[in-house]
């Protein structure tokens, strides 16, 4: 029942200045702006590719992307996977026993949605929602970013997550490599890859497996990284650059392409990185 990462959720201190980033220097078209006064924020929705940003700004001392800020400064809160009946979905994950912070789907700036606990996912948020028709596939516009074309969770336990992956949502792990201590599982719900990153070795305090859902475990994974896909990576550094952004030199990346980043101090506390696959078959 998942289509594909439908949006990334990035809490931002201040929503201007967010846009100056992603609307702007990004180019990303701005599909939808406004408020969320359940959750005591304003939002906007920016589109790329077939995925959306969303930017949240807390309003209120209350809001829980205050809290999230408040903990863990500003940057990536949550990932939302997209789905066509999310009734159903979050009915058979009640049944799997699987931690809700929403026991119903609910209305929200997105669509019908229910977030999982923290705990679900070892301390990576995550979102299911189902879009109204208006936000069921976005453009990048004339942006030089085509694409989300993975989004980092670094996690303890690479394997169990990938199982409940698996449980939960039907998404295979398409690939497992280890490198020195670490462990990394790539899967894709649709166009989106998730990079699973943690230990090798899991730590040996109890986590939800595949069979033990409830929420048991430390919240110590968190949403780590996003990766755009772009054609012409030197003019968007050079454009970058010349914005005073904190951008480095385009190089080799590991999946072929070039890869460039922006430090997150220069993204809302977001590490972003630019892979150009213009001269690399995939």
């Amino acid at each position: 029942m998942i289509t594909d990462v439908h949006h990334v959720g990035i809490a931002v201190l201040d929503m201007e200045a967010a846009l100056r980033f992603y609307a702007e220097a990004l180019g990303l078209p701005l599909v939808k702006r406004g408020e969320a006064p359940a959750r005591g924020a304003q939002v906007a929705l920016l589109a790329v590719g077939g995925s959306y940003l969303e930017l949240v700004q807390p309003t209120t001392d209350g809001s829980p992307f205050a809290e999230h800020i408040a903990e863990q400064g500003e940057g990536l809160h949550h990932v939302a996977l997209g789905t066509d009946d999310v009734r159903t979905l979050v009915a058979a994950l009640r049944e799997k026993g699987v931690p809700l912070q929403d026991a119903e789907p609910r209305e929200g700036f997105t669509g019908r949605l229910s977030y999982l606990t923290p705990e679900a996912m070892d301390g990576a948020l995550l979102e299911v929602v189902q879009p109204p028709r208006e936000l069921s596939g976005g453009s990048a516009g004339d942006s030089p970013v085509s694409r989300i074309d993975h989004v980092v969770l670094r996690l303890p336990n690479v394997e169990g997550a990938c199982g409940r992956m698996g449980e939960y949502f039907g998404v295979e792990t398409k690939r497992t490599f280890e490198r020195g201590e670490m462990r990394f599982s790539f899967l894709r719900p649709g166009k989106v890859t998730l990079e699973l990153i943690g230990p090798k070795k899991p730590p040996s305090e109890p986590r939800p497996g595949p069979s033990t859902p409830a929420g048991a475990g430390l919240r110590t994974g968190l949403i780590a990284g996003l990766a755009f896909e772009v054609e012409g990576i030197d003019a968007l550094v050079s454009a970058l650059k010349a914005r005073g952004l904190p951008v480095g030199e385009p190089h080799p990346a590991l999946q072929g392409g070039r890869i460039v980043s922006v430090h997150a101090s220069g993204a809302c506390g977001v590490p972003v990185a630019f892979i150009d696959f213009s001269d690399s078959p995939r």
